[in-house]
C-alpha cells in the first residue's frame, strides 16, 4: 500500500531520519511510519496501513487508556511526550516482548487551525531502563547488605569487648573477625549475592590454617547453597572453629585431624565438625567468643562435646537456611 499523498512532500525527508516516526490519523489509524519504525517494531508497512494502533500491538486496558489519553491531548492541538512507556511489541522472531519507550507526540495541523493527525516520533531505551532498574535493584540490596554487616559488626565488638582483658587484645581479635568478615562479603559479591556454597564456605576459612589437601582433614557432603543469611553466620561459625582449632584442637598438637560432614535428614541439614586431638582435656572453664556466637545463631541449633580425644560439634539448620545446588548451578570445582 502506498503512503498517502499528503505525506509526499516529507515522506523522503522522515525516511532517512534514522529516529523511528510514525503518523496516526484521527481515528488512530496508521498513516504513514517510517523505514526506523517498522525496523524497531519488526512489521512491514503492509501490516500497518489504516489499521488501529490497537489491534496491531494489543495492550492491557490500562496501558491503552493512558496511551488513548495522550493521543486524544494530542488531538486537542497539545504537544507531550512520555519516558520510558512500556509495550508488548514484536520481537525478531515474531514473539511479543516488552519494551520501554520514549516518545513524543505533536499535532499536525491543517491551514484552517484543526488537527488532522499525530507524528510521533521515539526511541526504544529499553536497555537504558533495564540497567537502570537493576542499579537501583543492586544499590538498594546493598544498603540493605551494608546495614547488616555494619550491625553485625557492632555485636562482635561488644562480644569480643565482654571476652578481652586489654585494648591491644581486643583490637587483634576485632580485626581477625572482620578479616573473616571482608573474605565472607567477597565470596558473597563473587557468587552475585546470590548465596555461598556451604563447602566454599568452610573450604575459605580452612584455607586460613591449612593448605588445600592437607591429609589432617577430610571434608565431605552434598552441595549446598547456604542463604545470605546463614552464609554470613556460617562464614563466622566456621571461622571461629578453625581459630579455636588451630590455638587448643587439632591444629595445635603433633597427629590432629579434622573430619567435617554434613548430611541432610528430610527438611533438617545436620553438620559434624569433628576434631581429634586437643591440648587440654574436659570442657574449658571460660566461655569465649565462639561458645557465645554460637548461641546467637538464628534457626541453628549447636551441641558441643569435649572428651579426651578431642572435641565434636554436631550442628542442625532448618531448610529455610539453605538449598540444594542443581548439577549445572555447582561451582567448577564440585564438578570433577
Amino acid at each position: 500500500m502506498q503512503q498517502p499523498a499528503e505525506f509526499s512532500d516529507f515522506a523522503g525527508i522522515l525516511g532517512a531520519v534514522p529516529m523511528p516516526v510514525v503518523v496516526y490519523d484521527r481515528e488512530l489509524r496508521f498513516a504513514y511510519s517510517n523505514a526506523a519504525f517498522l525496523k524497531s517494531v519488526h512489521r512491514a508497512w503492509e501490516e500497518l496501513a489504516g489499521r488501529f494502533v490497537g489491534d496491531v500491538f494489543p495492550e492491557s486496558e490500562e496501558r491503552m487508556s493512558m496511551m488513548r489519553a495522550r493521543m486524544m491531548a494530542a488531538l486537542d492541538g497539545q504537544s507531550g511526550g512520555y519516558a520510558e512507556l512500556p509495550y508488548h511489541l514484536p520481537g525478531p522472531d515474531g514473539a511479543p516482548q516488552e519494551r520501554y519507550w520514549r516518545s513524543t507526540m505533536q499535532p499536525l495541523f491543517a491551514p484552517d487551525g484543526s488537527v488532522t493527525h499525530i507524528v510521533q516520533s521515539g526511541e526504544d531505551v529499553t536497555e537504558q531502563t533495564l540497567l537502570r532498574q537493576q542499579r537501583d535493584v543492586i544499590a538498594s540490596e546493598l544498603e540493605h547488605r551494608v546495614r547488616n554487616t555494619l550491625a553485625m559488626a557492632g555485636s562482635l565488638a561488644m562480644i569480643i569487648g565482654q571476652n578481652t582483658p586489654s585494648v591491644e587484645a581486643f583490637v587483634e581479635s576485632f580485626t581477625d573477625r572482620l578479616d573473616a568478615m571482608g573474605r565472607n562479603l567477597a565470596m558473597i559479591a563473587d557468587h552475585d549475592w546470590q548465596g555461598l556454597p556451604l563447602r566454599a564456605v568452610i573450604e575459605a576459612e580452612l584455607a586460613q590454617a591449612v593448605a588445600p589437601g592437607d591429609p589432617r582433614v577430610q571434608v565431605t557432603g552434598p552441595d549446598l547453597m547456604l542463604t545470605m543469611r546463614s552464609g554470613r553466620w556460617g562464614a563466622m561459625l566456621a571461622h571461629e572453629l578453625v581459630k579455636n582449632a588451630v590455638r587448643h584442637g587439632c591444629f595445635s598438637v603433633p597427629g590432629g585431624s579434622l573430619r567435617v560432614s554434613w548430611t541432610l535428614e528430610g527438611e533438617t541439614l545436620t553438620a559434624d565438625w569433628v576434631e581429634t586431638g586437643r591440648k587440654h582435656t574436659g570442657e574449658p572453664q571460660r566461655r569465649g567468643f565462639g561458645s557465645q556466637m554460637l548461641d546467637l545463631m538464628p534457626e541453628v541449633s549447636v551441641d558441643r562435646v569435649f572428651h579426651e580425644g578431642g572435641m565434636s560439634v554436631r550442628i542442625r539448620a532448618r531448610s529455610s537456611t539453605f538449598r540444594l545446588i542443581e548439577p549445572d548451578q555447582r561451582p567448577p570445582e564440585t564438578l570433577k
